[in-house]
């Protein structure tokens, strides 16, 4: 499978509520949007397609705040857009800054979990 299936799309819209992760922009108000791989598709594991490992982004791989996330990886592993595939720690256990919720987990069922960033950051 190379992309995620309809389900994981879906749990991934209503997790993130039809909005950009980044910026927080409705999807419905711009005229790209895509399903970002915090752990990027080049590190394959098990969970690559599924929703802890995917979210809503506005733009390409090259435009918006998916190019962003690309075009700055420093920033995004810190925020959690970007998950290391070097390492064995999973997305699901790597805190997201989300403009909607702020800090977050989430995981492969489609739900968001409050991070406190007080807690040991992986």
């Amino acid at each position: 499978m190379s992309q995620p299936t309809r389900k994981t799309c879906d749990l991934v819209d209503a997790r993130d509520e039809c909005c950009c992760v980044r910026c927080g922009r409705s999807l419905y108000s711009v005229l790209t949007f895509s399903r970002h791989h915090r752990r990027m598709r080049s590190h394959p594991f098990s969970g690559l397609h599924l929703p802890g490992n995917v979210i809503d982004v506005c733009g390409s791989g090259s435009t918006g705040c998916h190019g962003y996330i690309h075009e700055h990886p420093a920033e995004s592993y810190k925020m959690g857009w970007l998950v290391r595939g070097t390492s064995d720690v999973l997305p699901t256990e790597v805190p997201m800054l989300t403009a909607l919720h702020g800090w977050v987990l989430i995981d492969d069922a489609g739900n968001w979990t409050p991070y406190e960033m007080g807690e040991n950051r992986k």
